[in-house]
């Protein structure tokens, strides 16, 4: 049996060599296992957040077995994913001795894919498989499939995968399930969990991976029962708790969410996201100050670069304006002015933020400065519409809403159904109709959540342009 590394590290076998490496660790025990022995060991204390002491054992390792490939490829990824250092990642790719290490090879070609090289990656992959034993190919094919899945290469993935023959096994399945996530056939992708579970029903790797999978197919409630399975293995499983939130909080249960998300954030300390999500739910449970400790954590956490700085900001800014305290919240929104981010967007933003705090004029600021600097883009005209609606001004957002589709006609799927909540609002019953019925097939989630109020309870949405037409005395 193949094991994930969160499987195996709840193995008796791992458990075994645990103990005896922290028995011997001050009396021999680096001579006394093998390199990649050490190496599950030192990944078990990383996967732990014990990144220090991750890097201490390997650095033991290295006095031990100089030149040896798996300690040199752990820092080597280490040098690549976490500190984003790729000079550092092929230094130490290069102390490795043997050069013909499948390890080495992944490890050359994962360095091309960091710095956007999938060809050369590619290339350089068909250059190496040429040359590898017979026995080696199957499972070099199905590796640097799940290599190119990570980096998002999913038609070079599905090349490679295509080129083992070994389609049974649990690897080549688990590759072929990522790869139907990846191109949105989630059911087939459910199926092939299904069949791994079947083989390994205490596998954790492959029930948060199920979990995953149905959550993306919107079948929150499955995704969440997949995770409690998970969470019943290893109660500590970091994915397993993360899938639950992410659950919990898609069906608007933010209480029970945030409890995961704190279990959560006690396994991954060091994570920036645990923090934001925390912060995420006490803003939408109107707990401002409670929002605002966790969004300070999560940015002193930050890594350079991250996405999620900028919904930090955002949402740090709309805590501080709930409680108040605007000018600090419209000075934290302006860190983002830094950051690498549709500025346009963030100054709408800034407009919603003041037109909920009263202060009309700004906002009128604010919505002229993004209209001109984004050379009156309909979509930037869209988004104030849309902030003008959510300020409860159902006249001016209507009048906005028929501008821009009278100009704009293809303009997208986004604001039929506020358009239709804002002619309902003013009693223009034929626009509402037109509106409604272009809305049941752009927007109906965001319709139901908008309108559903005056329909009877349980109507799907795809029901309400008819229900509306006979309710208000008109033939289509």
């Amino acid at each position: 049996m193949s094991y994930s590394s969160e499987d195996y590290f709840l193995s008796n076998e791992f458990k075994g060599l645990l103990d005896k490496f922290t028995a011997n660790e001050d009396d021999g025990a680096y001579a006394m296992l093998a390199p990649d022995e050490l190496i599950d060991i030192a990944e078990y204390y990383y996967n732990g957040g014990q990144r220090e002491r991750a890097l201490e054992i390997i650095d033991n390792t290295l006095a031990v077995y100089p030149g040896s490939a798996p300690p040199l490829l752990f820092k080597a990824r280490i040098a690549l994913l976490d500190d984003n250092d790729v000079d550092g990642a092929e230094r130490y790719t290069e102390m490795i001795e043997d050069k013909s290490d499948l390890e080495y090879f992944y490890m050359k070609a994962e360095i091309m894919l960091a710095e956007g090289e999938t060809e050369l990656a590619d290339q350089y992959l068909e250059e190496r498989f040429d040359e590898i034993d017979e026995d080696d190919k199957d499972y070099f094919a199905i590796d640097t499939a799940a290599m190119f899945i990570d980096y998002d290469a999913v038609d070079t993935a599905e090349k490679w995968l295509g080129r083992s023959e070994d389609t049974d096994c649990a690897e080549y399945k688990e590759q072929a399930a990522r790869i139907f996530v990846e191109r949105g056939e989630y059911e087939k992708s459910k199926k092939l969990f299904n069949e791994l579970i079947d083989e390994d029903p205490y596998s954790i790797h492959y029930w948060n991976a199920l979990a995953s999978s149905q959550f993306f197919n919107n079948n929150i409630e499955e995704s969440i029962q997949s995770s409690e399975y998970s969470i019943a293995i290893n109660p500590e499983n970091a994915a397993a708790l993360l899938n639950k939130a992410n659950g919990l909080y898609n069906l608007g249960n933010f209480r029970e969410a945030l409890k995961y998300y704190e279990r959560y954030n006690r396994q991954c300390p060091d994570d920036e996201n645990g923090e934001m999500l925390i912060g995420f739910c006490h803003l939408l449970l109107d707990e401002c100050g409670e929002a605002i400790t966790h969004f300070e954590k999560a940015e002193r956490l930050i890594l350079p670069g991250s996405r999620n700085l900028v919904d930090i900001y955002k949402d740090w800014a709309f805590a501080l304006c709930r409680l108040g305290r605007v000018d600090e919240g419209i000075d934290v929104l302006a860190r983002t002015d830094t950051l690498d981010c549709d500025h346009n967007d963030i100054t709408v933003y800034k407009g919603n933020l003041l037109i909920g705090c009263g202060r009309l004029h700004e906002a009128k600021e604010c919505f002229m400065r993004a209209l001109k600097e984004s050379g009156y883009s309909p979509s930037v005209f869209m988004k104030i519409a849309l902030t003008v609606f959510e300020s409860g001004d159902s006249r001016l957002a209507y009048k906005m809403f028929r501008t821009l589709y009278d100009n704009y006609p293809d303009c997208g799927d986004e604001g039929y159904a506020c358009f239709a909540a804002c002619c309902y609002d003013l009693g223009k019953d034929d626009e509402f109709l037109a509106a409604l019925k272009k809305a049941v097939d752009k927007s109906p989630l965001e319709l139901k959540m908008l309108l559903g109020k005056l329909f009877p309870e349980g109507m799907q949405p795809r029901d309400y342009y008819r229900y509306m037409l006979d309710k208000l005395g008109r033939k289509e």
